[in-house]
């Protein structure tokens, strides 16, 4: 914002230099005589001082030939003062039918006018810089806010003055503020509420299971029902806390080994059935572990879908940013890939999902300020889904 505010006042100022000097050419131009000067005090005592040349000398007046202009204004008795060249100026004066030469005289430009110049340019400068000085800074202070409230909503007080000049944005933007905060904290407890209500009778089913006898079909049937159930509400508690930002959001340097043991670990009890390999640096990159750890889950839970048998897991470090892919061996990408990172959207093949997964992947990107791809993958054959984002703090 700062940046914007020097912009302008730049371009203020230059436009108030071209308006200057417009304004002071025309004046020179129609309120001055041409051809006409004066002469200082300090002048006219360094022109005396001269010895090797007269102050003054007389010709005829037919000797000098001046325009008719000049000629008029010598025969009505004027004062006329003309550049000589080298910076000197000559006077001249008409007596009966003689023409005084007075000079010459060292010609020194007015500096003082420069330096009123400057003064006036300069002072409307410092009235410009303090008429847009608390507007730049109310924005600052807005932009700022806006910031924040993008990476963690939070409710937003009243900061601004009634007097200030963009007091009417910084109001609205307020309001919609706090009113998408109301709406953050409904789905927080709504998400809650619902987690609560739902698994405890799902507790109580799994009690009365165990119980009863496990081996016939309709206890299957239930078990698998409770699975399903169970896996609906980790997902929505993971929508959920995506969606209002539960956690802050705070990338830090991790040791990559570190990192993937522990993923291995998650995976393992995750995924039992799929054989997934692990490809990466020994170094340190910037990530945040936890939101991380549940975005490459949905991945590898949404490519075991498909895959045959493997998944493989890549992490590179080029050009300053991250790059994470996940690869399967299954039949690849359909025509809706791209459409498939909106909230409870399911791929047509897709009869066990909820429409949470790559939505979360995508909000986790958006938290590392990257991006998620979907392709084809080169190696497996089957879809590449990348995680890319800068690798810094």
């Amino acid at each position: 914002m700062r940046l914007q505010m020097l912009r302008l006042v730049s371009v203020l100022a230059l436009a108030l230099v071209v308006v200057y000097s417009s304004v002071a050419a025309l004046y020179n131009l129609y309120s001055t005589t041409p051809e006409e000067y004066t002469i200082s005090a300090a002048q006219l005592a360094q022109a005396l001082e001269r010895s090797d040349a007269p102050l003054a000398q007389s010709y005829p007046a037919d000797a000098i030939h001046f325009s008719s202009a000049l000629r008029e204004r010598l025969d009505a008795g004027e004062v006329i003062g003309l550049a000589a060249g080298d910076d000197q100026i000559l006077f001249y004066h008409r007596h009966d039918n003689t023409v005084l030469e007075i000079g010459p005289f060292p010609h020194e430009q007015a500096q003082s006018v420069t330096q009123w110049r400057l003064l006036f340019i300069g002072a409307m400068l410092v009235v410009l810089l303090l008429l847009t000085w608390p507007m730049f800074s109310d924005l600052n202070r807005l932009q700022n806010q806006a910031i924040r409230f993008s990476k963690k909503p939070f409710h937003i007080p009243d900061q601004f003055s009634r007097r200030s000049t963009i007091f009417p944005l910084a109001e609205t933007f307020r309001r919609m503020a706090n009113i998408v905060t109301g709406h953050f904290q409904m789905n927080q407890d709504l998400a809650r509420t619902i987690a609560h209500e739902i698994r405890m009778p799902l507790a109580r089913i799994k009690f009365q299971q165990a119980l009863a006898d496990s081996d016939s079909e309709s206890a299957l049937v239930i078990n698998r029902a409770t699975r399903d159930i169970e896996q609906l509400v980790d997902k929505y508690l993971n929508f959920a806390r995506v969606e209002v930002h539960e956690q802050f959001l705070a990338r830090k340097s991790i040791s990559l080994e570190t990192f993937f043991t522990e993923l291995g670990s998650h995976l393992e009890t995750h995924c039992p059935d799929l054989e997934i390999a692990y490809y990466f640096p020994d170094k340190h990159a910037w990530l945040e572990p936890d939101s991380l750890t549940i975005a490459i889950q949905n991945l590898v839970a949404n490519a075991g879908k498909y895959a045959r048998d493997r998944v493989d897991i890549r992490f590179e470090l080029r050009a300053g940013f991250c790059h994470l892919s996940v690869e399967d061996n299954g039949p690849g990408l359909g025509g809706d890939a791209l459409e498939l990172t909106d909230a409870f959207t399911r791929s047509a093949t897709d009869d066990q999902g909820y429409g949470l997964g790559l939505y979360i992947v995508k909000k986790v990107m958006m938290w590392h300020e990257g991006e998620l791809l979907l392709d084809q993958s080169p190696s497996l054959g089957g879809t590449r889904a990348t995680l890319r984002w800068p690798n810094r703090a």
